[in-house]
């Protein structure tokens, strides 16, 4: 593992500064050196500077020039705002970027659950996978299954090998006509790695770009800290060192507490031994039965003097040809590259979706959602491409699946949550996704567009059609990208 403080945002009264010296070079005075040496390279000045904004008249750039030049009282400032008086918010003003080069897919999946953070990830997609692996520590101890480990790993990814060569002139062979070197080409030898992904193990070694607030930063190195996997407090670890010199006022609250290592045995007694259902991917749990017209109040609110229930008791009395024509004039002017209105925003949807660790690996992207998700359960089965079975490879695939599966067995009794590195992309979990409509157009417009992971699209192809009999009138929003101006042709 690998964790590089790749940059951070800095005051650019410095560069002004730098730059006004290096102009002079080679002529630099020893005043021009003086300069050069006190100027600090960090973030903190700024969240110094913006921290006094509330109490000090004197122009924000004046604040900027000051903290500048005097980072102590910069940081006994930031210590004092952030930490003694608990104005938090005044530390995402620092926002750092980092490399995080060879860390497991299950370590980034627990990262990548951070809603305020923005991350990109090496795509198994669109890269062929080499014998890349996390050994993890937890298993180290054990010879007779660490053994047994490390001989499953060289066969996954000789079964990825295998599946990628037999898959590749398959798709190929599905679009003679593309010419090699074209996009579409280049997708079309993409669906291999795509499919043969989904036997590799959660162990699989990525690397992220990752960009995030200080704030945010140490409520992440916090719960890495307070895992019970070896991976996660090493990944905690090295964000914190990366940080550690450039902003010590910012990061202070990172040791593991019993809060954050709280374990759930105490539910065991209420968790039943119910048979899974493994049959139904997507479920609609909850929706509000009159979605649309929530949402029409709100319009009515944000344009009136009308309270919440005063507008909703208008809606109920308009007819529905006129709810029709109110939609149709709020959206006509629609581009696919808008979120509709924030008033889409007054709706509540509620899945249950099972769903294998390479889709979850996208869904989860969609942060504004709430996503809760479950355990990696091999009693969920797991989610065999399309591909592999027209190719008669499944027996060969679920040949392999049967071996991580009883090795996993093993391992869970022995490392618990651990054990998840064995499983595969294919393994499946169960999540509970709660989000409105505005979020929901915003899933269809990736997810239902024909250059989406046929996996999540075919999630999301059920999420939409269990939601649309609830749309009278806006159905046609819950569309992909591709199908956008076919649904809002202007009439």
């Amino acid at each position: 593992m690998e964790i590089k403080l790749a940059g951070f945002n800095i005051d650019i009264e410095n560069i002004s500064r730098l730059k006004k010296i290096l102009n002079k070079y080679p002529e630099i005075n020893e005043d021009d050196m003086d300069i050069l040496k006190k100027i600090e390279w960090t973030p903190e000045t700024i969240s110094a500077s913006y921290a006094r904004i509330s109490r000090d008249p004197r122009p924000i750039n004046e604040l900027r020039e000051e903290a500048s030049k005097e980072i102590k009282k910069a940081r006994r400032s930031n210590h004092a705002i952030i930490f003694e008086m608990g104005h938090s918010s005044i530390a995402e003003h620092a926002v750092f970027n980092f490399d995080i080069i060879g860390i497991s897919r299950l370590a980034a999946e627990y990262l990548e659950k951070s809603r305020l953070v923005s991350f990109t990830e090496k795509s198994q997609r669109y890269i062929k996978i080499g014998n890349d692996n996390l050994i993890p520590e937890e298993f180290k101890y054990d010879k007779d299954f660490f053994k047994e480990y490390k001989s499953l790993l060289e066969e996954l990814f000789s079964s990825y090998e295998f599946i990628h060569d037999k898959l590749l002139p398959y798709f190929k062979s599905l679009h003679p006509d593309v010419d090699e070197g074209s996009r579409d080409y280049r997708d079309i030898i993409n669906f291999a790695k795509e499919d043969a992904r989904y036997i590799l193990p959660l162990s699989t070694l990525t690397q992220i770009g990752m960009t995030v607030n200080a704030r945010c930063l140490e409520k992440i190195i916090r719960k890495l800290l307070s895992s019970k996997i070896c991976e996660l407090n090493q990944l905690g670890i090295g964000l914190y060192k990366a940080v550690e010199g450039y902003a010590p006022s910012l990061v202070k609250y990172t040791d593991p507490n019993d809060f954050e290592k709280k374990g759930y045995d105490f539910l065991h007694d209420i968790i039943t031994n119910e048979k899974i259902d493994k049959n139904n991917e997507v479920k609609l749990v909850h929706i509000d039965e009159e979605i649309e017209e929530k949402i029409l109040a709100g319009f009515i609110v944000k344009n009136s003097g009308l309270s919440l229930l005063k507008a909703y008791e208008s809606v109920k009395k308009i007819n529905n040809k006129r709810k029709e024509e109110i939609f149709n004039e709020i959206l006509k002017d629609i581009n696919s590259f808008d979120p509709v209105q924030r008033e889409f925003e007054l709706s509540d949807i509620e899945f249950n979706i099972i769903l294998s660790a390479s889709c979850f690996a996208q869904m989860k992207r969609h942060r504004m959602a709430t996503i809760i998700d479950g355990q990696y359960s091999p009693e969920l089965g797991v989610k065999v491409p399309e591909s592999i079975k027209v190719n008669k490879l499944s027996d060969y695939f679920l040949e392999k699946i049967n071996k991580i599966d009883k090795l996993f067995k093993m391992a869970q009794i022995q490392y618990g949550s651990s054990a998840d590195y064995i499983l595969s992309n294919a393994h499946r979990k169960n999540i509970i996704l709660k989000c409105n409509l505005r979020e929901l157009v915003h899933i269809s417009r990736l997810r239902l567009d024909k250059h989406a992971q046929w996996d999540i699209r075919n999630i999301s192809v059920q999420m939409i059609d269990l939601v649309k009999p609830y749309l009278k009138f806006t159905g046609r929003i819950l569309c992909g990208k591709d199908n956008f101006d076919k649904n809002f042709k202007k009439m």
